[in-house]
């Protein structure tokens, strides 16, 4: 397969990966072109592409569809894309409890949020590629693939939105000269130390093990399925058990189906995904014929990498870590900082300078750094001391699960 001879396309800003921390980036970058060209001189009118690997964008769905209120009011979205409008979350502790908390949010439907986000980068004029996957970096850019076809992409900033397993951070990596040492904390951060219808999957996808190293390799791997629903539910569900070592498993509805799913997180011998999600569907009495489909995947949940830009490299999303090292939600995280992503890879590209790039690391540690070093400490004490025995793990889960007030409450410095 040879590498093709055509005229290369160039692009001020290219986005690998549209998810929602893509078509983020993607159409805040297309957005402030235009006012960047205006204040700089002779800047040009600056194309922002996206890339997608998947043919389609949003498909196949692989995430628990949850997203908190406050994400409404920074992205817009229509109608179409609530599943289930959600006021309360209820908590099955091992030892029996369940406790009800606010959380106030919505399931959505991912893939018609995640189109929707990207038909409004392109209506602000970012051009998008599906079914393309970026291979390599390049002098000028990137080489990109297309079926059969090989194509260099000319790319003055790159924005690697793709993902936990994020093959722009390969890049960045190689550029910067060193690899991301997972055993130290990022600059200023200090983590503080505490003690198809009808059947069920059979693959089996092996998590990876809990490591006493942390910052952006530790894993969580998950399995689901969409389920019909016998009878309405109106709130999220979680479940904590033994057998769902440094995980939990969740019921999110939305109207007459409802997304149920593990993560596991485990040491050594124990459940795969697949084998807990087939413990929770027997819990909740979920029939094998009520079943539609199953979906799995990894989930980053070790906190961010020590840098997440380069000369001319940033990363935004899983592929910076942006994902809750507790919770593995990653939606509203990818939004806010893709949007952060977008105008810094904007600016830069304008500019032509790495400032903004600098300035983006900057920002979304600011805004983001604390919760996730605090959340990093409290996966500490949870892989550490997860345990078989069911009224100790629910003492665990009281100081280390989000609903429950010891779980804000700080045991030494944990800063960025």
């Amino acid at each position: 397969m040879g590498r093709c001879d055509s005229v290369m396309d160039h692009y001020e800003v290219v986005i690998v990966g549209a998810g929602p921390a893509g078509c983020s980036a993607a159409l805040t970058a297309a957005c402030s072109m235009e006012p960047l060209a205006q204040a700089h001189e002779g800047a040009g009118s600056g194309r922002v592409l996206l890339l997608e690997k998947q043919p389609e964008i949003g498909l196949p769905v692989q995430c628990a569809e949850y997203v908190p209120v406050q994400l409404r009011r920074c992205v817009p979205w229509s109608p179409e894309v609530v599943g289930q409008e959600i006021r309360v979350m209820r908590t099955h502790l091992p030892d029996g409890e369940v406790v009800e908390t606010a959380a106030a949010g919505y399931v959505i439907h991912r893939d018609r949020f995640d189109q929707g986000l990207a038909a409004a980068a392109r209506r602000a004029g970012a051009e998008i590629r599906v079914d393309t996957r970026a291979l390599e970096l390049t002098d000028e850019g990137l080489l990109g693939r297309q079926g059969r076809r090989e194509f260099e992409i000319g790319a003055q900033i790159i924005v690697g939105a793709d993902g936990p397993h994020s093959t722009v951070r390969t890049w960045m990596e190689a550029l910067d000269g060193e690899g991301v040492s997972a055993a130290s904390d990022p600059p200023g951060l200090t983590v503080t130390q505490s003690e198809p219808s009808g059947a069920r999957s059979s693959s089996h996808i092996r998590p990876q093990g809990v490591r006493e190293t942390f910052g952006g390799d530790l894993m969580m791997g998950a399995a689901q399925c969409r389920v019909h629903l016998r009878r309405p539910v109106e709130a999220t569900q979680i479940y904590f058990d033994p057998l769902y070592v440094g995980g939990y498993g969740w019921v999110f509805p939305k109207g007459e189906v409802a997304n149920v799913g593990v993560g596991v997180c485990s040491a050594g011998p124990g459940p795969t995904p697949v084998e807990a999600l087939d413990h929770l569907l027997d819990r909740v009495e979920i029939r094998p014929s009520d079943v539609i489909g199953h979906s799995g995947g990894t989930i980053p949940c070790g906190g961010p990498p020590p840098h997440t830009c380069g000369a001319r490299i940033i990363l935004v999303g899983d592929a910076a870590g942006q994902t809750h090292p507790i919770t593995g939600g990653g939606v509203a995280n990818a939004c806010l900082c893709g949007q952060m992503a977008g105008r810094a890879a904007a600016s830069a590209a304008v500019c032509g300078s790495p400032d903004p790039l600098e300035q983006y690391e900057r920002e979304w540690r600011g805004y983001l750094g604390g919760v996730l070093a605090h959340a990093v400490t409290k996966r500490r004490m949870l892989s550490r001391g997860w345990t078989q025995n069911a009224i100790a793990l629910s003492a665990l889960v009281r100081q280390t699960w989000v609903a429950f007030p010891d779980y804000g409450r700080r045991t030494g410095s944990s800063r960025l």
